[in-house]
């Protein structure tokens, strides 16, 4: 068993080292172990590789966010072994990376298995719902309903050495990383892309399979180009466990038959070089030859048990950024004194249509009165007088206007204002994208789904107009502002509803609440302070409905 760092996960290692390498990715709760009756077929034909997800069997409770964040860790983790490219079989969480490996690293991936999974695992609420209740109760609700999702009847009743295993292992499994798990799996969702997988593909499912069953394979296959289905009978959701001889036998035909050629110069891609010594991969790769995969280094003979290797603790860098193309052209000026005619050229301003600028006409303007040269018509009497009631009662003289000697009267030459009025200039709002699609996206996340396609669905002629402007300014604006996070904004809301007494929208942000975080413990707090600032008869209220919603929201799962 290997030494982790934050940036790696706990692995182990079976089978030939001169084999090409085969990685076993597993389900949420469980650990590597999962695998225990594939890897001794396997590793006779490819160097076997398995992975504890972060907090599972042992593994340093170091949690990964997302999806993409963990295969960045298993990236990082082959990257120190200098593995560039493989073989990927995973189950449900474990075929989540597989994905996400298919479509965001392409060219180390030579074959892939998904077993148990989806483009899209069930509904955010079911994964978040079930975050809440390890913060509020632990694993054990989750344990003890673990050999129910996991294993048909007949199976859990005839083996119960089994169905033990399987709790103990959720038990034993840090709750803080099955959260982030839980939360990770709400966010996935990659139906739009699978048609980029590449990768010769297999999708296995189990025929009783409630979680990522027949219907979930059949909607992988139908996205993935030339992926095959195999649906294995009298299996539910861990496959591999329930009916290992099956899926072992799979996994050997498809990687014996349907393992990519490595990227070589003749097909405009290279493969990464093995960098074992090194903590980042180079910046200008060079090809390996194809097929050819690097060994382990300094691995001893291997054994069906496995060797201990341990990965250096550096990390690996990203490649550097690109600074983004200048623009090769120069910008356009405008001329910034009068056009005068050429002599003997008619003047351009006769023969073009004026073109007037209210901006700088406005700036042009003369702000006293136009006194006409000796000898030269008065320009007031050729320009026709345009006022600007504004400007006028700004520029208006606060005492008597009296001429210069010699000077005719300006009141009577003066024109009554030369300056354009400005048109409206856009609001600071102007160009700006359309925040209704972030709204509608904060409130799925915030209230759930069904209550937003139910509320949606219910909207006619009368409503419609109010619901589309809920979800653009309550929802894609306040919400979505920076100053503050989702929990707090929740503790506000909360707040707010008591004071208002509005306890059917405070049952709707309970909800709400726990799905952004918050414990029971603390909307318990949040519901004592009310008391204190708003009074006891609409805290007492409060108390009750959110009794109620807590209790629903936390209740484990029949």
């Amino acid at each position: 068993m290997s030494e982790t760092a934050p940036t790696t996960l706990q692995y182990r290692c079976d089978g030939p080292e001169e084999a090409p390498v085969l990685i076993l990715g597993p389900s949420l709760g469980t650990t590597w172990h999962m695998w225990d009756r594939q890897v001794p077929q396997l590793a006779q034909h490819w160097r076997v590789l398995r992975f504890d997800l972060p907090g599972h069997g042992g593994a340093p409770a170091h949690p990964a966010a997302s999806v993409g964040e963990l295969t960045a860790r298993l990236l990082a983790t082959l990257d120190s072994l200098g593995v560039q490219r493989f073989g990927y079989a995973g189950c449900a969480f474990g075929g989540a990376v597989g994905i996400e490996l298919a479509l965001r690293h392409p060219e180390r991936l030579a074959s892939l298995v998904l077993i148990a999974a989806s483009a899209r695992f069930g509904t955010a609420e079911e994964f978040q719902q079930r975050g809440m209740i390890v913060r509020t109760s632990g694993l054990d609700p989750i344990a003890r309903t673990a050999p129910d999702r996991w294993f048909t009847g007949g199976f859990a009743a005839a083996q119960p050495a089994i169905t033990d295993w399987a709790v103990q292992m959720v038990r034993t499994t840090d709750p803080g990383c099955y959260i982030a798990a839980c939360d990770a799996l709400a966010a996935f969702d990659v139906r739009a892309e699978l048609g980029r997988v590449g990768a010769p593909t297999l999708v296995l499912a189990g025929s009783e399979d409630q979680a990522s069953g027949p219907v979930e394979a059949r909607s992988l296959v139908a996205g993935i180009p030339d992926a095959r289905l195999a649906v294995v009978p009298g299996a539910s959701h861990l496959v591999p466990v329930e009916q290992p001889a099956a899926v072992t036998e799979l996994l050997v035909t498809h990687f014996t038959h349907a393992w990519r050629p490595a990227f070589d110069s003749t097909t405009g891609q290279t493969a990464v070089p093995a960098t074992p010594a090194l903590p980042a991969p180079a910046p200008y790769p060079q090809p390996v030859p194809a097929g050819a995969i690097a060994p382990f280094p300094e691995q001893p003979a291997p054994a069906t048990t496995g060797p201990v290797v341990t990965p250096p603790t550096g990390p690996v860098g990203p490649f550097p950024e690109q600074p983004a193309p200048a623009m090769t052209g120069a910008p356009v000026t405008s001329p910034t004194g009068p056009v005068v005619p050429f002599p003997g050229q008619p003047d351009p301003a006769a023969s073009v249509p004026a073109v007037t600028d209210p901006v700088m006409d406005a700036m042009n303007a003369p702000t006293g009165p136009v006194v006409p040269f000796p000898g030269q018509p008065d320009p007031a009497a050729s320009v026709p007088a345009v006022t600007d009631p504004v400007m006028d009662a700004m520029n208006a003289p606060t005492g008597p206007v009296v001429p210069f000697p010699g000077q005719p009267d300006p009141a009577m030459t003066a024109p009554t204002g030369v300056i354009t009025p400005l048109p409206e200039q856009p609001g600071p709002a102007a160009g700006r994208p359309d925040p209704y699609d972030t709204g509608l996206k904060i409130r799925r996340e915030v209230l759930g789904d069904a209550h937003v396609d139910r509320v949606l669905a219910q909207a006619d002629d009368f409503s419609g107009d109010f619901e589309e402007f809920l979800t653009r300014y309550a929802w894609g604006e306040i919400w979505d502002r920076p100053g503050l996070d989702r929990r707090t904004r929740s503790c506000v809301t909360l707040t707010a509803l008591v004071v208002g007494g509005h306890l059917e929208e405070l049952a709707l942000h309970t909800r709400a609440a726990l799905r952004n975080g918050l414990t029971p413990g603390e909307i318990r707090e949040v519901l004592l302070q009310t008391a204190v600032l708003c009074g006891i008869p609409a805290a007492n209220s409060a108390f009750r409905v959110a009794q109620q919603v807590v209790r629903e929201e936390t209740a484990p799962a029949e």
